[in-house]
Protein backbone atom coordinates (compact mmCIF):
# COMPACT_ATOMS: atom_id res chain seq x y z
CA UNK A 1 0.00 0.00 0.00
CA UNK A 2 1.36 3.58 -0.95
CA UNK A 3 1.37 5.60 1.67
CA UNK A 4 0.21 9.34 1.01
CA UNK A 5 2.61 12.03 2.81
CA UNK A 6 0.49 14.03 5.44
CA UNK A 7 1.48 17.55 6.23
CA UNK A 8 4.02 16.10 9.00
CA UNK A 9 5.95 14.28 6.33
CA UNK A 10 5.84 17.32 4.22
CA UNK A 11 7.45 19.38 6.58
CA UNK A 12 9.57 16.72 7.18
CA UNK A 13 11.19 16.31 3.99
CA UNK A 14 10.96 19.78 3.86
CA UNK A 15 13.56 20.40 6.50
CA UNK A 16 15.86 17.73 5.53
CA UNK A 17 15.63 19.28 1.73
CA UNK A 18 17.36 22.26 3.44
CA UNK A 19 19.77 20.03 5.34
CA UNK A 20 19.89 16.51 4.70
CA UNK A 21 22.09 16.56 7.94
CA UNK A 22 20.10 17.42 10.40
CA UNK A 23 19.42 15.25 13.31
CA UNK A 24 16.73 13.46 14.11
CA UNK A 25 16.60 15.28 17.73
CA UNK A 26 16.20 19.06 16.28
CA UNK A 27 14.15 18.02 13.36
CA UNK A 28 11.64 16.81 16.20
CA UNK A 29 12.26 19.93 18.15
CA UNK A 30 11.27 21.79 14.94
CA UNK A 31 8.56 20.19 14.23
CA UNK A 32 7.44 19.95 17.91
CA UNK A 33 6.91 15.50 17.74
CA UNK A 34 8.95 12.71 19.35
CA UNK A 35 12.12 11.82 18.40
CA UNK A 36 10.85 8.23 17.76
CA UNK A 37 8.14 9.86 15.69
CA UNK A 38 10.34 11.41 13.51
CA UNK A 39 12.75 8.15 13.27
CA UNK A 40 9.01 6.21 11.95
CA UNK A 41 8.16 8.54 9.82
CA UNK A 42 11.31 9.09 7.88
CA UNK A 43 11.77 4.91 7.96
CA UNK A 44 7.89 4.94 6.39
CA UNK A 45 9.11 7.39 3.71
CA UNK A 46 11.93 5.60 2.59
CA UNK A 47 10.28 2.70 2.89
CA UNK A 48 7.16 3.86 0.71
CA UNK A 49 10.08 5.27 -1.83
CA UNK A 50 9.08 8.47 -1.24
CA UNK A 51 11.92 9.86 0.31
CA UNK A 52 15.38 9.03 -0.35
CA UNK A 53 18.51 10.75 1.75
CA UNK A 54 21.71 11.58 -0.34
CA UNK A 55 24.23 13.62 -0.61
CA UNK A 56 24.53 16.34 -3.68
CA UNK A 57 26.48 17.91 -5.28
CA UNK A 58 26.92 21.28 -7.11
CA UNK A 59 28.70 20.62 -10.67
CA UNK A 60 28.96 24.46 -12.02
CA UNK A 61 31.49 24.45 -7.95
CA UNK A 62 33.85 21.27 -9.84
CA UNK A 63 35.64 22.71 -12.59
CA UNK A 64 36.49 18.69 -13.63
CA UNK A 65 32.78 18.18 -14.22
CA UNK A 66 30.45 19.18 -17.24
CA UNK A 67 26.55 19.20 -16.97
CA UNK A 68 24.68 18.71 -20.58
CA UNK A 69 21.00 18.09 -21.44
CA UNK A 70 20.22 15.70 -24.18
CA UNK A 71 16.97 16.06 -25.90
CA UNK A 72 15.60 12.73 -27.35
CA UNK A 73 13.48 11.50 -30.74
CA UNK A 74 12.23 7.97 -30.26
CA UNK A 75 10.91 5.99 -32.84
CA UNK A 76 8.10 4.42 -31.04
CA UNK A 77 6.25 5.80 -28.44
CA UNK A 78 5.31 2.53 -27.28
CA UNK A 79 8.93 2.20 -26.06
CA UNK A 80 9.44 5.27 -24.04
CA UNK A 81 9.21 3.47 -20.73
CA UNK A 82 11.61 0.64 -22.37
CA UNK A 83 13.96 3.59 -23.65
CA UNK A 84 13.73 5.59 -20.52
CA UNK A 85 14.90 2.42 -18.29
CA UNK A 86 17.91 2.28 -20.69
CA UNK A 87 19.18 5.38 -19.89
CA UNK A 88 18.74 4.92 -16.62
CA UNK A 89 21.32 2.47 -16.25
CA UNK A 90 24.03 4.64 -18.56
CA UNK A 91 26.83 5.57 -16.33
CA UNK A 92 26.82 9.42 -16.62
CA UNK A 93 23.26 9.80 -16.12
CA UNK A 94 21.94 12.02 -13.18
CA UNK A 95 18.28 11.90 -14.45
CA UNK A 96 15.48 11.00 -17.36
CA UNK A 97 12.03 11.82 -17.97
CA UNK A 98 9.55 11.61 -20.87
CA UNK A 99 8.34 15.41 -21.44
CA UNK A 100 6.02 17.18 -24.03
CA UNK A 101 7.19 19.05 -26.66
CA UNK A 102 9.55 18.86 -29.06
CA UNK A 103 11.00 15.67 -27.33
CA UNK A 104 10.41 12.84 -26.30
CA UNK A 105 12.35 11.90 -23.71
CA UNK A 106 15.35 14.74 -21.62
CA UNK A 107 18.25 13.38 -19.93
CA UNK A 108 20.90 14.95 -17.88
CA UNK A 109 24.58 14.14 -17.98
CA UNK A 110 27.02 14.85 -15.70
CA UNK A 111 30.81 13.77 -17.06
CA UNK A 112 34.47 14.40 -15.63
CA UNK A 113 37.09 14.92 -18.62
CA UNK A 114 36.94 16.68 -21.79
CA UNK A 115 34.58 16.67 -24.97
CA UNK A 116 35.57 13.05 -25.93
CA UNK A 117 33.81 11.84 -22.88
CA UNK A 118 30.11 13.69 -24.14
CA UNK A 119 31.17 12.46 -27.63
CA UNK A 120 31.63 9.17 -26.04
CA UNK A 121 28.31 9.34 -24.32
CA UNK A 122 26.01 10.87 -27.34
CA UNK A 123 27.69 8.37 -29.94
CA UNK A 124 28.33 5.23 -28.48
CA UNK A 125 26.40 4.95 -25.57
CA UNK A 126 23.08 6.34 -26.42
CA UNK A 127 22.78 4.80 -29.82
CA UNK A 128 24.16 1.45 -28.25
CA UNK A 129 20.15 1.45 -26.33
CA UNK A 130 18.51 1.65 -29.65
CA UNK A 131 15.13 3.56 -30.62
CA UNK A 132 16.60 6.72 -30.83
CA UNK A 133 15.98 8.62 -34.07
CA UNK A 134 17.32 12.31 -33.26
CA UNK A 135 19.17 13.55 -30.23
CA UNK A 136 20.27 17.05 -29.51
CA UNK A 137 22.77 18.12 -27.03
CA UNK A 138 22.82 21.24 -24.48
CA UNK A 139 25.81 22.06 -22.48
CA UNK A 140 24.96 23.69 -19.35
CA UNK A 141 27.27 26.84 -19.61
CA UNK A 142 26.04 27.93 -15.74
CA UNK A 143 23.15 27.36 -13.62
CA UNK A 144 21.93 28.31 -9.67
CA UNK A 145 21.11 26.19 -7.47
CA UNK A 146 21.64 22.88 -8.81
CA UNK A 147 22.22 19.95 -6.75
CA UNK A 148 22.95 16.63 -8.15
CA UNK A 149 24.14 13.54 -6.96
CA UNK A 150 26.91 11.91 -9.02
CA UNK A 151 26.07 9.91 -11.71
CA UNK A 152 28.06 6.02 -11.56
CA UNK A 153 30.35 6.83 -14.37
CA UNK A 154 31.98 9.88 -12.24
CA UNK A 155 31.35 8.30 -8.63
CA UNK A 156 33.73 5.66 -10.13
CA UNK A 157 31.24 2.55 -10.22
CA UNK A 158 31.18 0.67 -13.65
CA UNK A 159 28.16 1.01 -16.04
CA UNK A 160 25.70 -1.65 -16.63
CA UNK A 161 25.50 -3.75 -19.46
CA UNK A 162 22.66 -3.25 -21.79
Amino acid sequence: MKKVPDELDRRLVGLLARDGRMSVGDIANCLKVSAPTIRSRIKSLEQAGLLKITGLVDPTKHQELTTALIGLNIISHGELTEVLEKLEGLANITWAAVVTGRYDILAEVVFKGEMEELYRITSVDIPRIGNVVKSETFVVMKSNSKWVSLPRGVAGEKQENL
